[in-house]
């Protein structure tokens, strides 16, 4: 729990070490991640309430989609977080430069070459891409053009992938920043989670029982969905409100 409390607390002064109160301003809800979330969150209570009235484009057997698109939004979410350490449009830090001069000065030639490091690490963002797709892990689902609900969720992370690759060339120190921040508040989470979320699994199987379902026939699909973009929302919470702390610090 101390480790979890220092990273937390680690994450939060990186991001307020950014200086820039126009990169630090919480974006519009246009482009701000938190909305994309919400929106997500929406659709899928959507297509549950639907699916009770035993449409047939909005049943049950569509629950498998939801699993697909929580695939699709962690293998992007990795992919960001690589990107984002080789992006580049990141600029190498003048205080990094000089270590790395004391220590390395063929590496310190080679990071100084500002135009040559460019080139070298779009070919490596371009490699890793390729390898993401290759290897299968970046597959887009089959655009369905018979369940709005659906097609609103491929749209939906389209234009959020649109949205994060603009502020990723655009903002790319703050967009490093937040990343940081993203995956050391998600994985504190996840951890402290992990002490309520596997006691509650056999408790479920236990009250299915009782109530004589049958487990196999229930989809978990929506729920993971649902509890991965709460979430998300939460972390996004947190970080505009660093981030709003940050530009309040320095009025």
């Amino acid at each position: 729990m101390k480790l979890l409390k220092l990273l937390t607390t680690f994450s939060t002064d990186l991001l307020q070490s950014n200086t820039n109160p126009a990169q630090s301003s919480i974006p519009p809800f246009y482009s701000n991640p938190m909305y994309f979330h919400i929106f997500l969150i929406v659709l899928v209570l959507l297509n549950i309430v639907l699916s009770q009235f035993e449409l047939t484009t909005y049943n049950s057997s569509y629950y498998s989609r939801f699993y697909n698109d929580l695939y699709l939004q962690f293998v992007i979410a990795v992919l960001f977080s690589i990107l984002g350490v080789l992006n580049p449009f990141l600029k190498i830090p003048e205080v990094l430069k000089e270590r790395i001069k004391e220590r390395h000065l063929k590496l310190y030639h080679l990071i100084s070459n500002n135009k040559k490091m460019f080139y070298y690490r779009l070919l490596a963002c371009i490699l890793v891409i390729a390898y993401f797709s290759y290897e299968r892990r970046l597959v887009v689902p089959n655009f369905d053009d018979s369940n709005i609900i659906l097609q609103g969720v491929d749209i939906a992370i389209l234009i959020f992938v649109l949205s994060t690759t603009y502020h990723m060339v655009t903002y790319a120190k703050i967009f490093l920043l937040e990343n940081t921040f993203r995956l050391i508040k998600t994985f504190s989470i996840l951890t402290s989670s992990i002490f309520i979320l596997v006691p509650l699994v056999p408790l479920t199987f236990f009250i299915l029982h009782i109530l004589n379902l049958d487990e196999s026939l229930i989809s978990f699909d929506p729920v993971l969905f649902l509890a991965f973009n709460i979430i998300m929302v939460y972390v996004e919470y947190n970080l505009n409100n660093t981030k709003k702390a940050t530009v309040n610090s320095e009025e």
